[in-house]
């Protein structure tokens, strides 16, 4: 699956180390992994990065941040610690943060719980007496994962964001640490682009599971630029063939990182509608996967109990003619091939099945 989500009593280093490398990453209490985003009406790639630390020299332009603001503040890391000049430093920083952030730290950290299950530490920033800025971050045997910073908007020209992130970075280095994890990046969305600025970093290719230099990470390796493209030319052999297969996008994809029940949610954030089956509630669907670069047809069904993932509010904000936005559940591949002629032999070869019975 593209998006997985995992609910682990507790973390240990090596654990948490293994699950950083395969492109996962933590969420409150819990961990997941995700490939696709949807912001607003728009899908993009998240593309999981790290820095190698064991490698890494600065360039000079982060070590004047650094030097700057190491002159002119005091800072101390140290175990994490959630208290009241932390929650009202975050809250002002909540009140200007351009998104969708967690109502209180213990939200976000822990899921409103008092035990951490990660192995959590924090680097604080004063002005004198006055807390200027706070960055949360866990650490494994080899890895450290950056996980939540907030500062003061007064302070924005210190550009305290990216220095809590520099310093979680230098903290790493004379730790030992062999790796600093700082989240995805959003190929198309540049809210995500400073994270880049640390250095040259790698990113996890979801083919091969290595990470990769992002110097050499092109447009043609986005996943959903791939799919797209791939999709397209399905649809054009479905043309040569007088099939008339509509692309759809499918903003449901993420269900699979709602809820505890293990059920196999339909994942894809792109499709071709392959039409309705003979039988009651079910969809051929035709996908292209950038992961074993295959076509598939897909038999999928509707899962009745949508709402208790996605409300009306959401659903109703997409156009039914760019979008599928019934809830679906993945019942079996029915063809794989690297032809997209062969899959879509197969799906007239369903329906013709699907007519006699």
């Amino acid at each position: 699956m593209f998006a997985v989500k995992h609910y682990p009593e507790r973390i240990k280093g090596k654990e948490l180390d293994d699950y950083l490398a395969n492109g996962w990453y933590r969420m409150g209490q819990t961990i997941f992994t995700t490939h696709f985003l949807c912001f607003g009406e728009t899908f993009y790639s998240a593309i999981w990065v790290r820095l190698d630390l064991q490698a890494h020299q600065f360039s000079k332009s982060l070590r004047k941040v650094i030097k700057r603001n190491n002159e002119r503040f005091q800072f101390h890391f140290g175990k994490a610690v959630i208290d009241v000049p932390r929650e009202n430093l975050y809250q002002r920083y909540r009140a200007i943060f351009p998104g969708m952030i967690a109502p209180s730290i213990l939200d976000s950290l822990q899921d409103g719980d008092h035990f951490n299950v990660y192995n959590t530490y924090e680097f604080t920033v004063y002005d004198g007496d006055k807390l200027i800025a706070v960055s949360y971050f866990d650490l494994g045997e080899d890895s450290i994962a950056s996980i939540l910073g907030f500062y003061d908007p007064e302070y924005k020209p210190f550009s305290l964001g990216l220095y809590t992130m520099l310093m979680e970075v230098e903290y790493g280095k004379i730790q030992g640490f062999k790796y600093f994890y700082p989240g995805y990046v959003v190929p198309g969305y540049d809210r995500f682009e400073y994270k880049l600025r640390i250095g040259p970093v790698d990113y996890y290719d979801m083919r091969s599971g290595d990470w990769l230099s992002y110097a050499a990470f092109t447009k043609e390796e986005i996943p959903i630029y791939r799919m797209r493209v791939k999709l397209e030319v399905l649809r054009q052999a479905a043309q040569k063939m007088r099939l008339n297969l509509p692309l759809k996008f499918y903003p449901l994809f993420e269900a699979n990182l709602f809820g505890y029940p293990s059920l196999p949610f339909f994942d894809y954030p792109l499709m071709v509608y392959g039409g309705a089956t003979q039988e009651e509630d079910g969809h051929y669907v035709l996908v292209f996967d950038p992961r074993t670069s295959q076509y598939q047809l897909l038999l999928c069904s509707n899962f009745d109990y949508s709402l208790f993932y996605f409300n009306d509010a959401y659903t109703s904000m997409f156009n039914a003619e760019r979008h599928f936005v019934q809830l679906l559940l993945m019942e079996q591949v029915l063809e794989s091939n690297v032809s997209p002629e062969q899959v879509l032999h197969a799906l007239q070869t369903e329906q013709v099945k699907g007519k006699v019975k």
